[in-house]
C-alpha cells in the first residue's frame, strides 16, 4: 500500500511540474502579445521592440481587393512598421479592447495565438522562445 501511495505521489508530482512550466510560458506569451497590442495603442517603441523579434519577423495582411476578391500583402521589414506604430502622433490609447481568443504552446518553444484587436482585426501570431524570451516572429491579420 505504501508503494502504491508513493507511486501515485510521484506521478502527481511529475504532472504538476509541466503544468507549472506551461503556466509560466502562457504568462510570458500573454505579456509579449499585450506588449504588442498596448505598444501600438500607446505608441511605445519599448513595448513593441520587446514584443517582436523585429529583424526576423514578417507581417501579412489579407484585405478586400478593389473589384472583388482579396489581396495578400507581405511586409518583411517589421522594424519599419514598429517605427511607424511608435511614432504615431495620435495613438488610440489604452481604451482599446483586445483579447487572446486561443493560445497553443508546443514543446515550450513555439506558440500560436489568435488575438482579437478591438473590433477591427483578428491577428494570428506566431511566437518563438529565443534566449528564454517569447517574441513574435509572424503576424497575419484580417479585418473583422
Amino acid at each position: 500500500m505504501l508503494r502504491l501511495l508513493a507511486a501515485i505521489s510521484v506521478a502527481l508530482a511529475l504532472n504538476i511540474a509541466p503544468a507549472a512550466a506551461q503556466s509560466a510560458d502562457e504568462q510570458a506569451v500573454t505579456r509579449a502579445v499585450f506588449d504588442y497590442f498596448h505598444g501600438q495603442g500607446e505608441a511605445s517603441a519599448e513595448r513593441l521592440q520587446r514584443a517582436f523579434l523585429a529583424d526576423k519577423a514578417t507581417m501579412i495582411a489579407i484585405a478586400p481587393a478593389q473589384g472583388g476578391g482579396e489581396t495578400v500583402t507581405t511586409y518583411t521589414d517589421m522594424n519599419e512598421w514598429l517605427t511607424r506604430w511608435a511614432s504615431n502622433p495620435n495613438p488610440p490609447g489604452g481604451a482599446r479592447d483586445g483579447a487572446i481568443l486561443n493560445m497553443h504552446i508546443q514543446d515550450g518553444r513555439i506558440a500560436l495565438v489568435m488575438f482579437r484587436s478591438t473590433n477591427r482585426f483578428y491577428d494570428a501570431l506566431t511566437l518563438v522562445k529565443v534566449n528564454n524570451e517569447w517574441r513574435i516572429v509572424s503576424k497575419v491579420f484580417v479585418r473583422q
